[in-house]
């Protein structure tokens, strides 16, 4: 006597863990977005963080060379060569008339204002 063995999924099995599948995605895919968000503005607060550090180095040295405080007009001339040319040779960094502005990957731009006179930098500005 022979035994027969179904091997497989049934078609009703296979059809549960679709939906499964699809439930997980659902949940999953607006939590990717968020985090890619969030990562894109913590790198951008780490960019802006060393060039207000590269700006008031600068300005310290010219106290220091010319008894006077002053800040660079271009806020990336203040950083070595090789950060300049990292931010800059992507081009996703611009600074043109007084704005610091990134180009985001979501086809936004981040744009922060910036005082040669002070040194400071404003809030982010979201600009579509």
């Amino acid at each position: 006597m022979k035994k027969k063995f179904n091997e497989g999924f049934t078609l009703v099995e296979l059809v549960i863990i679709m939906v499964i599948l699809g439930v997980l995605a659902a949940v999953a895919v607006p939590r990717l977005g968020s985090s890619i968000d969030s990562s894109e503005i913590a790198a951008e607060d780490a960019v802006l963080g060393a060039l207000k550090s590269a700006v008031e180095v600068y300005a310290m040295d010219q106290v220091v060379a010319n008894s006077v405080k002053s800040y660079p007009s271009n806020p990336f001339d203040a950083l070595d060569e090789k950060s300049k040319n990292n931010l800059l040779i992507a081009s996703d960094w611009v600074f043109s008339g007084g704005y610091v502005r990134h180009n985001r990957n979501d086809g936004n731009q981040a744009v922060w204002q910036y005082n040669a006179i002070s040194g400071e930098f404003g809030d982010r500005i979201l600009d579509s």
